[in-house]
């Protein structure tokens, strides 16, 4: 179902011949645009937001693209020349403090939904179903923290993993299913505020995805 209205949601976009910066209708309109209704166009928006092709501000509305930043300038350099080693080696550095800070800070609604990730990779039949909820996961994590710059980031490397020549594989089930075995020791963790711990797994994690890529030319 997801799925679908995600579909419905990328051939609206195309169709009206929208452009990043541009506004999306608000969720009560859109939805009855696109036949779907608002839980489904969150679902969707949710995915497209984790892959930082679109952004969403608190009374503000949904666009396009990835979010503004002030330091947009020097970001533009990482989608040039990055390989999926340079980014698996800078979230290596990035993230685990990040889901430090996120386990201080997090709400409950912000750790049952991390949960609800966790477990939709555990259950992910192929590497498209799965890169949708790995970088919701990552995205949330981020967005616990309220650090606006970090949220940023994260989209802005979301967006890169998603380029087909950046883009991790996960291809076969056992490999979706230890990492989704991660994901959720990582969230265990932040449920029990243990910083140190969830820091600790999210840099196992890490480790394991990077294990995974191509070595990075010297």
């Amino acid at each position: 179902m997801e799925r679908s209205a995600l579909n419905r949601l990328l051939d609206f976009i195309a169709q009206g011949g929208l452009q990043s910066g541009d506004m999306l209708p608000p969720e009560r309109t859109l939805a009855e645009t696109l036949g779907i209704s608002r839980r489904e166009l969150r679902g969707a928006l949710a995915s497209l937001e984790a892959s930082g092709r679109v952004w969403r501000g608190v009374g503000r509305g949904t666009y396009l693209g990835t979010r503004p930043l002030r330091f947009a300038t020097s970001l533009r350099s990482m989608r040039a020349g990055s390989s999926p080693a340079d980014i698996a080696e800078m979230r290596l550095v990035l993230e685990p403090a990040f889901v430090e800070l996120a386990t201080a800070k997090a709400s409950p609604e912000d750790l049952a939904e991390l949960e609800k990730c966790a477990r939709r990779n555990a259950t992910a039949n192929d590497d498209d179903e799965w890169q949708q909820w790995d970088h919701r996961f990552h995205l949330l994590i981020a967005q616990a923290t309220r650090n606006a710059s970090i949220i940023a980031l994260m989209e802005v490397v979301n967006g890169m993993r998603m380029k087909p020549n950046l883009r991790e594989k996960t291809s076969d089930q056992t490999t979706r299913r230890h990492f989704a075995q991660q994901h959720q020791a990582i969230v265990d963790a932040m449920l029990k505020r243990d910083g140190a711990t969830a820091a600790a797994r999210m840099r196992e994690h890490l480790l394991n995805v990077q294990w995974r890529l191509p070595m990075k030319a010297e």
